[in-house]
């Protein structure tokens, strides 16, 4: 009997009907939401944005690429009203009504949709705080109608608007280098990188005798085990921001991308096994892996540990369940993601949807020799690798734009966290401040341009945008101060209040907020930004510590 597991989900914020919103771009461009009828449409329009991408296919030396199957799929899992981030009604778009046009021949003319990009959202946490993460991706504009400002006005008008309606507290998105940064995005936030174990069937061959440990397709009963074994108290990771598996994530992993239900490899993206102990057989732990753009992933990897009592030969240990995963890995996860239906006198069979893609060489069998292990650093897997010198060194992570359009908001949300840290620290515990940091100026993705935090004897008991007083309030203040002096009145001071103040370029406080930078390297980086007395540098180091792992993961792609 598995045992229930519950956490939190994103799904109570799905978009289950229309937007109504319509934006008359002129010159016959219309911008809106979409719906379940726009399916073709919208992949029509990132098939062609993405024709020269060489992504998880392979296009034959001497020849232009066709249509972006990979895309195509992509926006299907988007649109198939049963994704876990989002609905078929969260992409935005841009179509232009004066060129009219049928996909197929049994259709009837529509507007041509001319530029994209769709709304996510995810469940996850920051410390012991659970959000929802809200992704924009899937951006893509028709070369024709490049240049146009279209996807600007598909963040401004319609992307952010909605994220701002349901509460999204902070945005991710990948993309093109700098370009994000005009919608009030910064490069900040780490994404979680694999390190790659090379040659796996020579450092763990198969053998002959049956295992003791032994992969079976998860099923839609295993889900709520699912859950429970991949909360992060049992990925053994230190991640203080991380994104969750939740029951619609696993949900659509085990039932939608089944092996029965998919028809093409480009919709084989994840696969979920359940480990059994073939001596008791017993659910004893899972697994997940990831196809990526060609690159084979392991995801996930816990064991039921928990209520384990036999500490003897019998005992479930991490090194001896990993021998037997990474000995059947292959020939468990090849026949899914090369989507082969049949085995026979040991020839792989293609399903029928594969074999023209086969033909035409877009599709060559994928290469199992090498996989990423995408566990946390201090996974027993990662571990164990590591100290037999079997993985590549680690990589600098690939960081995700990312966007906190109100800080106030964000920071009281996750006040919990912060006051935890202030206790902790010993130096800030009761004690009361107030800290100010000067952003310069108000751009696009900031709520203010500054930022006042009020700190009663270790409690945050209000945060709001903040404006530095200009020159002339400040000698008004001074005029107004000695007049009362003079007078013999008394200053109207907080007692025993702190006066800290700080100063960020613009948009650059999202990387200290989120722990991705420490202060001094901030400092270091951008010579506008400041930190006053010393007091104020232990302050934000204390409530905003660096730190070296996040569990930041698109698992909608």
């Amino acid at each position: 009997m598995h045992r229930a597991s519950t956490n939190p989900s994103s799904t109570s914020k799905r978009q289950v009907v229309p937007r109504p919103e319509r934006i008359d771009l002129g010159n016959g461009l219309v911008m809106r939401w979409s719906t379940a009828d726009d399916k073709d449409a919208v992949a029509e329009c990132l098939a062609k944005s993405f024709q020269f991408e060489n992504m998880g296919r392979h296009v034959p030396e001497g020849q232009l690429p066709g249509k972006n199957e990979y895309v195509i799929a992509l926006t299907g899992r988007l649109m198939s009203g049963e994704h876990p981030h989002m609905s078929e009604y969260d992409f935005a778009l841009v179509e232009d009504n004066t060129v009219l046009h049928a996909l197929k021949p049994e259709q009837s003319p529509r507007p041509l949709v001319v530029a994209v990009t769709c709304l996510l959202l995810a469940s996850g946490y920051f410390g012991s705080v659970d959000m929802d993460w809200g992704m924009p991706g899937a951006v893509g504009t028709l070369p024709a109608y490049r240049s146009r400002g279209l996807v600007r006005r598909l963040f401004l008008d319609l992307i952010h608007p909605a994220a701002d309606a349901r509460g999204d507290l902070m945005l991710f998105i990948p993309g093109i280098p700098y370009f994000y940064k005009q919608f009030g995005y910064e490069n900040a936030v780490p994404a979680k990188s694999s390190r790659l174990l090379k040659n796996i069937a020579t450092l763990y061959p198969m053998d002959k005798k049956r295992p003791r440990f032994v992969l079976r397709e998860a099923t839609s009963s295993d889900i709520p085990y699912l859950i429970h074994l991949s909360q992060p108290n049992h990925l053994f990771s230190k991640a203080e921001l991380g994104t969750r598996y939740d029951q619609a994530f696993w949900k659509f992993v085990v039932e939608t991308l089944s092996r029965k239900n998919i028809s093409a490899h480009h919709d084989a993206h994840h696969h979920a096994a359940i480990l059994v102990d073939s001596t008791t057989s017993k659910d004893v732990g899972i697994s997940l892996t990831c196809m990526h753009d060609d690159a084979w992933n392991w995801k996930v990897f816990t064991l039921d540990l928990e209520d384990q009592t036999d500490d003897g030969d019998s005992a479930v240990t991490y090194r001896e369940a990993m021998a037997s995963v990474l000995i059947q890995l292959k020939e468990f996860d090849r026949p899914y993601y090369e989507c082969y239906s049949a085995k026979i006198n040991n020839d792989m069979l293609p399903l029928e949807s594969e074999t023209t893609l086969r033909t035409r060489g877009e599709f060559p069998a994928l290469d199992f020799t090498n996989i990423g292990i995408d566990l946390s650093p201090a996974h027993p897997v990662t571990l164990l690798l590591d100290a037999r010198m079997q993985l590549e060194p680690a990589r600098d992570p690939y960081r995700f734009y990312t966007r906190i359009p109100s800080l106030p908001k964000f920071l009281l949300k996750i006040a919990p966290v912060l006051e935890t840290r202030l206790k902790e620290s010993g130096v800030w515990r009761d004690v009361s401040v107030r800290l100010q940091v000067d952003f310069y100026q108000r751009l696009e993705g900031m709520s203010g341009p500054g930022l006042e935090m009020v700190v009663e004897r270790g409690k945050i008991v209000g945060v709001m945008d903040w404006r530095p007083k200009t020159t002339d309030q400040l000698a008004r203040e001074a005029l107004e101060q000695f007049n009362r002096k003079q007078a013999g009145l008394k200053e109207e001071l907080k007692e025993g209040e702190l006066m800290l103040q700080a100063g960020f370029r613009p948009l650059s406080f999202t990387r200290l907020v989120t722990s991705s930078i420490s202060v001094d390297e901030l400092l270091k980086r951008d010579t506008e930004n400041y930190v006053g007395q010393g007091e104020a540098r232990l302050l934000l180091d204390v409530l905003f510590p660096a730190m070296d792992e996040f569990h930041l993961d698109l698992m909608w792609s």
